[in-house]
Order: structure tokens, then sequence, then C-alpha cells
């Protein structure tokens, strides 16, 4: 192509500079003739009009762009000018016939055929409109039948330089753009192409050919033996017999060259110029993917090139679709396909390793530690498949060195599920095995008793689950309150994994409670299937029990529960924990007991409202040692309870007091204030911050756990006495401790 350019601007240049030499021959020719016929001529004037004409002329040359425009509009003004100079200055010429010719030659000079016929026809217009308005355009006093046979002869030699230039042009240009089209394909194909002549030698060759034969440029192999251009003793062999039978030749090869195995379409053809044309078409990619497909089509696996751009690619497995239950999968972007199934910092992630994998410069090794699609489970939003998938990258180059990843997918979800269950069987038997050793230290008594109470506990649950006419926020109430109390009583137990289970569900209740507007009933039934869970748990320990109880010799139904005993245990083991998680030191006193009370009252209510009163004394009342003797009081704190039957008025008397710090009013104040449960004008006023104490929700504790936060204890504590119809009284003094006063009827 630059080859042709700079021809054509040679071209261009003598066209040009032939242009510039008729206007200078025009205006001496004016000047002479003028001159010698002793005109009265204004030479001035006249060289106005040349520079003007000139100016023009100049212009034109240089703001003309494609050559071919100049072909009417150079020869159009120098007819005009010449034109011009023998009417203004009754220029009295009689070679009007002789230059109009040399301007159609200029005009064809710059080689377009069609602008050169326009001008041809203006130009003669423009001849019988001086001729027949009487400009002596034939020489003075010429006869008009002489000039009109000048304007003929002028016609017909014009005619014939249209028809030499439609030779000379067209065809001509038609002939060298065919050849130029030639060397443009043969620079530009990826096919190995070649013309030879009859000794074998290289007429033409491809840019592709050329450099397979470690030449650069292909007219440096012109005149070479095109078997030169083969490297390697195969390839050369190959070459051989195709010069053999070059006139009419074609066969695949199949060879090795630099380590990577080729396959070429040859072909070679004779010419009726005794030249030949071979052609090499490098097959070795479809042969790959042929190779490829015959792999991936025979395994259940899926495979599928991506691009840089992280497209998959037209040839993929035909079990990829199935894994990824998607069709038409060619021309999507991977990590569209994907998006589901990662979050959004996941997928930069991903397209960050991709890009590692594209630029081949990291070790493999290290790449495959790496890889963050290892274990990708796999999520189709569209159908709401589910899927785990193992992937595997590795780096293809293809034709023009772009280089593609080759990803390998495996359906790993039977494997992961197969290790998911194995893994909950091995948790589920190191649970029954923790919760065996737990349950091995719990006195019978005191275990019969929290089996008893659980179950009480489930079934209100269940009620209330069943009862319509509660709303969902006031059976959540009901349900935290019930959770609430079978977590606290396995907590004293010792019993973590259960407790731990109860807490989480204790933290759903909670969620629940706190939305704005009614609760979605998808919500409150994944909370029954939760539920269910926790009571599947507990009738595990009635197989553990009964597991130990044939261990021992013993029965089920031989545990004799003695009533004051087990409350006892229950409540020392509840202040003991609670000590324990709280890093305090707490002595639990309950040597002032009426077995008659315990016996005559409500049990369940009983142990139940005193758990709570025992954990909210050691977490809330009882200080941390170091300021227990900062305060001048012992290290260890005391927690008193004394039960009494009043037997004439048939009244259970509970009085539960600790020496600890008291209520912090105070606190308990800003709470209140913050939640809207009293006016601003009860903020000091202590007997409406007792009652806030035992509303709902309401805790003084800056964060929860399992043993505190959630405000539900006290809570419940005063709705279990209300459904025994008793009531509760409250007294604190400052780093005195509190005292918990509750009438229990008979």
């Amino acid at each position: 192509m630059a080859e042709k350019k700079t021809g054509s601007e040679k071209s261009r240049q003598i066209a040009n500079i032939s242009t510039v030499v008729m206007f200078l021959f025009i205006c001496a020719v004016f000047i002479l003739e003028t001159f010698l016929a002793q005109m009265q001529i204004n030479y001035a004037y006249a060289a106005t009009v040349m520079i003007i004409a000139f100016t023009v002329i100049i212009l034109i040359l240089r703001s003309t762009v494609e050559r071919g425009n100049l072909a009417f509009n150079i020869p159009f003004v120098l007819l005009l000018f010449y034109t011009s100079l023998v009417l203004i200055f009754d220029w009295n010429i009689d070679h009007f016939f002789i230059l109009g010719p040399v301007f159609l030659a200029m005009s064809c000079i710059y080689s377009n055929f069609n602008r050169t016929l326009a001008f041809f026809i203006i130009q003669n217009i423009l001849t019988g409109v001086l001729i027949f308005t009487s400009v002596p355009i034939g020489g003075l006093g010429v006869p008009l039948f002489t000039v009109l046979m000048n304007w003929a002869i002028f016609l017909i030699a014009g005619i014939i330089i249209l028809i030499l230039t439609r030779a000379a042009t067209i065809h001509l240009n038609k002939a060298l753009v065919n050849q130029q089209s030639f060397v443009d394909l043969l620079d530009t194909t990826e096919n190995f192409v070649a013309m030879i002549n009859e000794h074998n030698e290289v007429v033409y060759a491809s840019r592709t050919l050329s450099q397979l034969g470690n030449t650069a440029e292909p007219l440096m192999v012109q005149g070479r033996p095109v078997l030169d251009l083969f490297p390697g003793r195969s390839l050369k062999i190959y070459a051989a017999k195709m010069l053999k039978e070059k006139n009419n030749y074609a066969e695949d090869w199949e060879f090795t060259l630099n380590g990577q195995k080729r396959y070429f379409k040859a072909a070679s053809h004779g010419m009726r110029t005794g030249n030949a044309l071979i052609s090499l078409y490098d097959m070795t990619h479809l042969a790959e993917r042929d190779e490829i497909a015959v792999m991936k089509d025979s395994m259940k696996i899926g495979l599928f090139f991506m691009d840089s751009n992280f497209v998959i690619q037209d040839h993929y497995s035909r079990y990829l679709e199935e894994m990824l239950v998607d069709t038409r999968l060619y021309g999507k972007y991977f990590t569209d396909v994907i998006a589901d199934s990662v979050s959004a910092n996941e997928l930069n992630a991903i397209r960050d390793y991709f890009n590692m994998v594209l630029e081949r410069t990291y070790d493999q090794e290290m790449l495959e530690d790496i890889n963050p699609l290892t274990e990708l489970h796999y999520l189709n939003s569209k159908t709401g498949d589910k899927k785990v998938f193992q992937f595997a990258f590795a780096t293809v180059e293809r034709g023009r060195g772009e280089v593609f990843l080759l990803v390998t997918v495996y359906d790993i979800t039977a494997r992961v599920e197969l290790q998911q269950r194995l893994a909950d069987e091995e948790a589920r038997r190191q649970e029954e095995m923790q919760s065996l050793f737990e349950l091995i230290q719990v006195e019978p008594g005191v275990f019969s008793d929290f089996m008893q109470d659980m179950e009480y506990e489930f079934e209100t649950i269940t009620s209330i689950l069943k009862n319509d006419a509660l709303t969902a926020h006031e059976a959540l109430v009901k349900i935290y309150q019930s959770v609430h109390a079978i977590k606290s009583n396995a907590v004293i137990l010792g019993l973590n994994i259960f407790s731990n289970k109860a807490h989480n569900l204790e933290s759903n209740i909670k969620r629940l409670r706190e939305m704005e507007g009614d609760v979605p009933f998808a919500e409150m039934l994944d909370l029954t299937m939760d539920i269910e869970k926790l009571t599947v748990d507990k009738e595990g320990f009635r197989d553990i029990i009964d597991k130990l109880q044939v261990y021992s010799g013993g029965k089920g139904g031989d545990i004799e529960r003695q009533n004051v005993k087990v409350l006892v245990e229950s409540l020392t083991r509840t202040a003991a924990k609670a000590a324990e998680n709280m890093e305090k030191q707490i002595k639990f006193i309950a040597d002032d007991i009426d077995a008659q009370a315990i016996d005559s009252g409500p049990r369940r209510v009983i142990k139940e409202i005193l758990m709570q009163l025992v954990r909210n004394s050691a977490v809330h009342g009882i200080e941390l040692p170091d300021v227990r003797v900062s305060k001048g009081k012992s290290e260890t704190g005391t927690v008193k309870l004394s039960i009494k039957m009043d037997e004439s008025n048939k009244k259970i008397n509970i009085k539960l007091s600790d020496d600890g710090q008291g209520l912090d009013y105070k606190k308990i104040s800003q709470r209140a204030l913050g939640n809207n449960l009293i006016k601003k004008e009860d903020a000091d006023n202590r007997d409406a911050l007792n009652k806030v104490i035992f509303s709902p929700g309401f805790s003084t504790a800056d964060a929860d756990s399992v043993h505190a936060g959630r405000g539900i204890g006290l809570n419940l504590v005063r709705d279990r006495i209300k459904e025994v119809s008793g009531n509760i009284k409250l007294r604190s003094e400052d780093d005195k401790g509190a005292v918990f006063l509750v009438t229990i009827p008979v």
C-alpha cells in the first residue's frame, strides 16, 4: 500500500507541474502576441487577472484531497482563464482549437474518466457559445464554415482522447487495483499463501509464509526457492511432495513444529501463466476443537472456553447446560452466570483471580491454592436449583496470540452433602456425648424436676401457637417467657448445648417481637420449626436418661423427688452458675424453708420465679469482689431465701434478699424515660420505677448474655405470680441490697 501511495503522489506532482507550466505558457503567449501585434493592452490589469487565476489554481491544487477531483477543476480554470484573456482584452487568436485538446489531455493526467468527460462537455458548450456570439476563436476573418470544420476536428480529437483515456485509466487502474488487491491479500491473510514460478521460486508470498521462513517482510523472500521457507524435516518432505504435484495437489499435513502439534490443509493449483499458487490453511485450532469436543462429550463434566472478558465461547460440553440448569450459554458473561451465588466483593475477587490466571506470570501451584471457586455453592435464581461446583482453570493460546481460559466444572454436590451429613452425624454424636457427661453430674431428682417443668413449658408454647385469639405479638411475648424459663432451667443444670440453642431461639423471638407491623406468616412458621427442633433435643434427654438407668440397673419411674431438696439444689446451682459467669463470689443461704409450703403451693411457679430472682440478684445486685471490698463489705455476696406457710391466711410468704448494691434507680429512670415507660414527673418516683423493671423487654444491662440483658426475667416473674393470684413487693436500699417479698395463695 505504501508503494501504491508513493506512485500516486508522483503522478499527481507531474500533473500539477504540467498545470503550472500550461498556465505560464498561456501567459507568455498572451504577452508575446499582444506585444508583437502592438495591441493597446493594459498590462497592469492583465497582470492582476493572471495573479488571480494563478492564486485560484494554487488554492485548488493545495486544498483538493481527492486527486480525481482535479480532472475537472484544473482544466476548467485554465479554460476560463484563457477565454477571459480573449474576451477582456480582445485578444485575437487562431490557436483556440489547438489548446482545447491540450486542456483535455491535462484532464486525462488526473485519471478520472467521468470528470474528464464532464469537462469535455462543458468545454464544447463554451466553444459553441463563443462561436455563435462571433468571438474570433478561429482567427480574424476566418469564415464560419472553416471555424465549424475546425470545431468538428476538435470534437473528433476529443472523442479519440476520451477513448484512449478510458482505456488508459479505467482498465489500467482496474488491473493495478487487482494486482494491488492481490498483494494486500497476501499481506493481510492469516493463511500461508505463495505464487511460485516454473522454477519453484517465490513470486509473491504472504506475510505468514515469509514469517514461517523466519523472514519478516514478504519482499525479502521473492526469488528464493519456496522450499527454503519450510522449517523442519517433516515439513520440507510435505512441501517437496507438493512441488512435484503443484499443478493439482490437495492433502492434509500433520507435523510437529516448535514442540507443538500442528495440522495444515495444503493445496496447489497451476495457472495459465505457468506459475502455481500454493495455499496452506492452519487447521490446528479446529483439530484441537474436534479433539476437545470428542473428549468433552464423553465425560460428565462441564467444559468451556472463556475469553479475557469472561465471555463463554460457542463450544462447550453438552453437560454444562444440564449442570448450570441454563441454556444458550454462548455469549453470556460467566461472572453473570454465578453472580447470584456470590457476594459483590467475592465477585470482584473472582474477576481479579481470572486476570491473574490470564496474565500467566504467576506460579501455577500458587494459583491453584488461592482458587476462589474450589467450592461454589451455585444458585440458579430462575429455577431455584442449588448445587455445589468445583472449578479448575487453565490458559490456552489460540490464533493471533489470544489467550483463553479453559474452564473445567465438576459437580461435587453429592460429595459435599455426604461430607455435611458425616459432619452433622459427628456433631450429633459429640453433642450426645457432651449431654451425657453433663447429665451424669445432675442429681436425678433435680433432673426429673427439670424435665417436668420443661414439659409444662413446651405444652404451654403449643397451646399458645394454637390460640387464634392471640395476636402474633401477644403470642411472641408468652412464647418468649416459656423459652426463657426453659433456658434458665438448662443453664442451672449446666446443659450448655441445650441452653445455647434455647438462647438462640430466644434471640430470634426477640427479633420478631421488635418488628414493626404484622409478623410475616413465613417467620412464624420458621419459629414453629425451630421450637420443634428444640423439642426433639428435649426428647433426646429422655433417651440418654433411659440409657443411664439401663447401665446402672435402675428404672426411670423409681426416682424419688424431694421438693425442698430439689428446689434448694436448683437455686444453689442458679446462684453458682451466675457467679461463675459473672466472676463474682456468691453464697446462697436457704435454711429457713417450710416444707409444707413447698408441698402445698404451686411448686413449678415458686421454683421458676425464685430462679429468676436469684439470677437477678447475682447479675444486677451482688457487686464484683474488689468493688465490695472498696465498700467495706466481704468479697462474698449473700443471697438469702425464706419460705413460710401462713396457716391463718392460707398464704405462702417468700422472701428473697441480697446484700448487694441495691437497685440503680438513676439508670432505671434513664432507660425508662428513653423507652417512654414513665412520665418525666415520675423520674424520681421509686414506686413507679419499681413497676417499670417488671415490664417486658426492660433491662439495665449494657449487653445481653445467656444470664441477663433480654428484659424478660422479671417480666416472667410478674406474669407467673399473676397466674397464681399472688403479688410481689420490692424494697431496695443503696449499697445494702434489695428484698423481694412474694405472697402466693395456697
